[in-house]
């Protein structure tokens, strides 16, 4: 009897106690359902899953006489696993290799006239066509009559049938047992994705998901509170609700409660995330609310990509108001809850002044605890990566390692995405441009650092953020020997690598807060909040040139650095002529009142103290980014009304 084996390999986050990685649910979702067929389970027997990236060598000698073997195939493994299928059929001509996922052409066949050693395509939902190979290859049937599948007949590849699924009669790899053996083997920390439904209506040109073309499908209410039990009882730390808009079904209040109930039970899992529907609302509110209350959300995304009209006409996406938009950040800061929100750097249609201007407007409309801008990766699958979209728009893109933010990435195989870094609109040029002020936004608005400064001089002297951030950044660029002046250097050479003939780099790496890699904007923080002292001091003087009769404005950055929770912060305590805490809560929520005058003494007490800098970085900016865990808590602030002496 011969041997099935699964290939979805992950990297790996996290370090030490800390590392952690997913179970291979699409692989074991196939597993699954192929082996519930008698036929299959008769001709052969289920090997083994390869689900982190082992040495691929290794991995081989490990598979004993295997008949298929099925790769899961996404950004994050493509190279791995055709370098792992590559080296399989080199040893094994005879076994099958099945490729599926989202980088597999949905709509040819190409990518076997590219790779020999790839002998089927999966185009779509992949459960029913590999159990159909497999049972056509036990049994030797004809292949020609399997839909949704390319494969080579007499050596020349050939596309099937395209035929729309609409069943979720699959069996759950978690309720089945598949993943197991994993667990008792393994002391890593796993994660895992879990879906409630599948199938998108949107049609967004970046992403893949909506060009599928899937029937919107729910999976059975059983099997969903069966596998949130599951995941409590197996110690599951961090649950990914997979769903494309999660909140669009009644159902998914009852999920949420459900899911609430294992967390009771069993104290696990701890967190809980999903992507609510696109535009969010009340609905989203109220789930978020449930799970903030019981102390395991991710935070709420309040998603808008771009606000420019011509590109959100050529991305096919419709967004909320700004006034929603408003509306919703206050509702989310006064109860407290986390709210992030997102846009994509480049789209068609974006230019540098729309994407300013519309951040200056984003940041006027509500500032929600985080915010995070995202390269636009050109996938495959996706209507922007089609061959009329990149002339239509005359997309360019960059071809550069794959970055998976704070993990590991010690793979033997390079993976690489494919980011726009040009468009009709937007040269490279004003592409690194417009990046440079999306990542000093980040950092220096939604990360805290310049955060009051930048209110306050707009709500009392009238300076908008654009001009304000604008200004920062001219004076980093001419000042190189100031701390932010050689991380802008940094920056800036990291992404203007492509004139240079040096490939492109989005992440940084300081041995200092460990070997992982950091986003740009994560990075800027952490080299300027352990130099805080020289930073303050040299933008001191900057900022005086806003309004330099401002006897306040000196005291407004003194409360900035005192409530930056730095990394060798026990204690600390300033005396202000204003009552700044009630002044920059009250413009949190929407709710702005003019400053008043009062002596004061705010105190500051570190109750999560960081002994390493790598242990900073990771609580506070990694963990804590959408918490603003960086910034003292109210709890940690204590303020005592008191005549100050001279």
């Amino acid at each position: 009897m011969k041997n099935v084996y699964m290939v979805q390999p992950c990297d790996v986050s996290g370090i030490g106690e800390n590392e952690s990685t997913y179970l291979p649910y699409a692989s074991g979702l196939l597993v699954a359902n192929a082996f519930q067929d008698e036929t299959v389970r008769s001709h052969c027997r289920f090997g083994r899953f390869v689900y982190r990236k082992e040495n691929i060598d290794d991995a081989i000698a490990s598979f004993n006489d295997p008949i298929a073997v099925g790769f899961s195939t996404y950004i994050w493994n493509y190279e791995y696993n055709k370098e792992f299928a590559r080296r399989l059929k080199r040893k094994y001509p005879d076994c099958i290799t099945v490729f599926g996922g989202h980088n597999v052409r949905m709509d040819s066949c190409e990518q076997l006239e590219e790779y020999p050693f790839i002998d089927f395509l999966v185009h779509g939902e992949g459960e029913i066509a590999f159990a159909d190979i497999l049972l056509h290859q036990c049994t030797d049937g004809i292949f020609a009559d399997i839909p949704n599948i390319s494969y080579r007949a007499n050596g020349i590849p050939v596309k099937n049938r395209a035929e729309r699924i609409c069943t979720l009669d699959y069996p759950s790899p978690y309720l089945d047992g598949w993943f197991d053996d994993i667990l008792k083997n393994d002391p890593i920390r796993f994660s895992v994705l879990f879906e409630t439904n599948r199938g998108c209506p949107f049609k967004c040109a970046y992403c893949d998901w909506g060009s599928l073309g899937l029937t919107m499908r729910q999976f059975p209410i059983e099997r969903v509170y069966a596998e949130l039990d599951w995941f409590g009882a197996h110690n599951i730390d961090f649950c990914f609700c997979i769903d494309s808009n999660f909140g669009m079904f009644p159902r998914d209040y009852e999920i949420v409660d459900e899911f609430l109930r294992v967390k009771e039970k069993y104290g696990q899992p701890e967190v809980f995330k999903c992507c609510t529907t696109e535009g969010g609302g009340e609905k989203e509110f109220n789930i978020n609310k449930k799970l903030n209350d019981c102390g395991i959300f991710k935070g709420a995304s309040l998603a808008l990509q771009t606000l420019a009209p011509e590109a959100l006409e050529n991305i096919g996406r419709k967004n909320m108001t700004i006034d929603k938009f408003r509306k919703l950040t206050a509702m989310y800061n006064a109860a407290g809850i986390t709210a992030y929100s997102e846009v994509i750097y480049g789209l068609p249609g974006e230019t540098y002044e729309s994407f300013s201007g519309n951040l200056d407007l984003i940041i006027r409309s509500g500032t929600t605890k985080s915010f995070f801008m995202h390269y636009c990766e050109l996938l495959m699958n996706s209507k922007l990566g089609s061959k009329e979209s990149i002339e239509k728009f005359k997309i360019k893109t960059a071809k550069l390692p794959y970055t998976q933010f704070h993990a590991i990435g010690d793979s033997e195989v390079m993976e690489y995405q494919n980011i726009i870094v040009s468009t009709y609109s937007m040269d490279y040029d004003s592409w690194v441009k417009t990046c440079i002020f999306g990542l000093v936004i980040q950092c220096f608005y939604y990360m805290g650092f310049l955060q009051c400064p930048a209110q306050y001089l707009y709500f009392e002297h009238g300076v908008s953020y654009k001009t304000f951030f604008e200004a920062f950044i001219s004076f980093a660029a001419a000042h190189p020997d100031t701390v932010i002046g050689e991380y802008y250097r940094n920056m800036y050479g990291k992404l203007s690598a492509l004139n240079r003939g040096e490939p492109l780099s989005v992440a940084h790496v300081n041995p200092a807060f460990g070997m992982m890699e950091y986003p740009l904007e994560e990075a800027m923080y952490l080299e300027c909040i352990i130099k805080a002292d020289r930073f303050f001091d040299e933008f001191a003087g900057f900022v005086k040139t806003f309004a330099p009769q401002d006897d306040l404005l000196k005291e407004v950055v003194a409360y900035q650095k005192l409530i930056l929770r730095k990394p060798d912060d026990t204690e600390a305590e300033a005396a202000f002529s204003a009552d700044f805490g009630t002044y920059f809560r009250r413009i949190s929520v929407n709710d702005y009142s003019p400053l008043v005058r009062k002596n004061n003494v705010l105190r500051t007490v570190n109750r999560y103290p960081s002994p390493t800098l790598e242990e900073y970085a990771r609580k506070n900016v990694w963990y804590g980014r959408k918490h603003s865990r960086n910034i003292y808590s109210e709890s940690e602030i204590t303020v005592e009304e008191r005549r100050i002496t001279a």
